[in-house]
């Protein structure tokens, strides 16, 4: 089994994320989402919380978005 690789944001980004939960009392647990919009903030510490349970959610995948959405 592979390592995954570490998901590095830019700061002040949108990105197209795909996460999963990973808390085995949850009702999501094993289920994947997608987040169409995540905005990185400083880039650092960027998360993802379960709707149900209010863990983290682990983010599997991050495309940055291109163009990038314009802020309101």
């Amino acid at each position: 089994m592979s390592t995954p690789q570490e998901i590095v944001f830019e700061p002040g980004k949108f990105y197209d994320v795909t996460v999963k939960d990973v808390t085995e009392a949850c009702v999501n647990f094993n289920e994947t989402f997608d987040v169409p919009e995540l905005y990185s903030n400083a880039g650092t510490n960027v998360n993802v919380t379960c709707g149900r349970c209010k863990k983290p959610m682990v983010i599997i995948s991050a495309t940055l978005l291109d163009p990038q959405p314009e802020m309101p």
